[in-house]
């Protein structure tokens, strides 16, 4: 019987080589479910930046009713974000879109493998993927932005500003990129870069407690670790009247004082177009690494006022966005310019000598943990 042949329509097959073909095709995972574009995306934690990518990416992609997601959390894991980047190649699901470093990192090689294609989105220094994306099967959108327009923008608003510190989680690779680059460019503004690195959120509270003594200024940079508990960072910071700044505009509505950064959810959308490409067939080899089209300026009123400064007219005029009590999320452009009264003669520019420190616990209510959704980075 194994060896009897069928004859359908003059095609002669073997019936034990038929019956494998109807046991695999009953049994296989189709590429495309009911014709379905499947898209899964990875964010290396959870957060609101990344999340606003997320959302970028899906907004702009909704005109396509064919597009399906799967969606997945690394929790900042190096071995989740393998274990997920594994899972997604064996689903031929046609597009892998990493948000952050980490996954992208964890699924490079499938990509090259040719295992997957895959859409970064959000990553601050590619080079940390690969120093050449030729032939990879890998593309996507860096949300890096230079440091010295950023540095002067604090200058600007901290003209004795002296010390600047930095906490950042030395086992992420694109913050360990962005505080050797802040280095130079600090060294060269004659600017005292204080560091203070941490492994894990848990050391969040000890490490601004120890750096905010010791500086004029921190910088949050985009950190995923310290990002996700930036709203602790802020409380402790704003206790000893240190302002913070950071590289993600999102954060300077929960306290931080100012800005100069890319939109994420614009990262997103930019993201979305290269996914648009290969949707439509182009060869994602051909799809060259992009950088943010523009930057913001976000300006925090409030935050500036609990601390004692004052935001110069000069960096309130070319906000796009100012954050004040009774004008919260307001166009700059429609807004007067606002001066606001500081709590002491040494406001603006306030060196750290200057101001008694408070030390800041872990309180109730605070919660730094990589699963808590409170701020970006990548």
């Amino acid at each position: 019987m194994i060896n009897k042949l069928i004859n359908v329509k003059n095609m002669i097959i073997p019936c034990g080589i038929l019956l494998a073909v109807i046991l695999t095709t009953a049994f296989m995972k189709p590429k495309q479910t009911n014709n379905c574009f499947r898209i899964s995306i990875c964010k290396a934690i959870e957060h609101d930046a990344l999340n606003s990518v997320a959302n970028g990416i899906m907004d702009y992609l909704s005109k396509y009713k064919d597009v399906v997601y799967d969606t997945y959390t690394c929790q900042a894991n190096q071995a989740t974000a393998s274990q997920i980047a594994s899972k997604v190649a064996g689903e031929d699901s046609p597009v892998f879109v990493a948000i952050g470093t980490l996954p992208a990192l964890a699924s490079f090689s499938m990509a090259k493998n040719g295992n997957l294609k895959l859409v970064f989105s959000s990553v601050t220094n590619p080079s940390d993927i690969s120093n050449s994306f030729a032939g990879s099967n890998a593309t996507g959108v860096s949300n890096f932005v230079q440091l010295r327009p950023q540095i002067e923008l604090f200058r600007e608003i901290q003209p004795n500003l002296k010390k600047l510190g930095i906490i950042y989680n030395s086992g992420e690779s694109n913050s360990v990129a962005i505080v050797e680059k802040l280095r130079v460019v600090l060294k060269e503004m004659g600017i005292e870069l204080v560091e203070q690195s941490i492994q894990r959120s848990s050391d969040i509270p000890q490490a601004v407690n120890s750096i905010v003594t010791r500086v004029d200024a921190v910088f949050i940079s985009n950190d995923n670790t310290v990002l996700a508990g930036i709203s602790f960072v802020i409380k402790v910071c704003t206790a000893n009247k240190v302002p913070v700044y950071v590289s993600d505009t999102d954060q300077v509505e929960k306290g931080c004082l100012a800005s100069l950064g890319p939109n994420q959810y614009d990262i997103g959308v930019q993201t979305g177009k290269i996914i648009e490409k290969v949707k439509n067939g182009a060869d994602i080899n051909s799809i060259a690494v992009e950088y943010p089209v523009k930057t913001e300026l976000f300006v925090n009123i409030d935050a500036a006022s609990a601390i004692g400064i004052i935001i110069p007219d000069s960096v309130l005029t070319r906000a796009e966005k100012v954050i004040a009590k009774n004008t919260r999320g307001v166009d700059a452009s429609n807004t007067q310019s606002v001066r606001v009264q500081g709590m002491s003669s040494k406001a603006q520019g306030m060196g750290a000598s200057n101001t008694q420190k408070v030390g800041v616990s872990n309180t109730q209510g605070t919660d730094t943990s990589a699963n808590k959704q409170e701020g970006v980075g990548s």
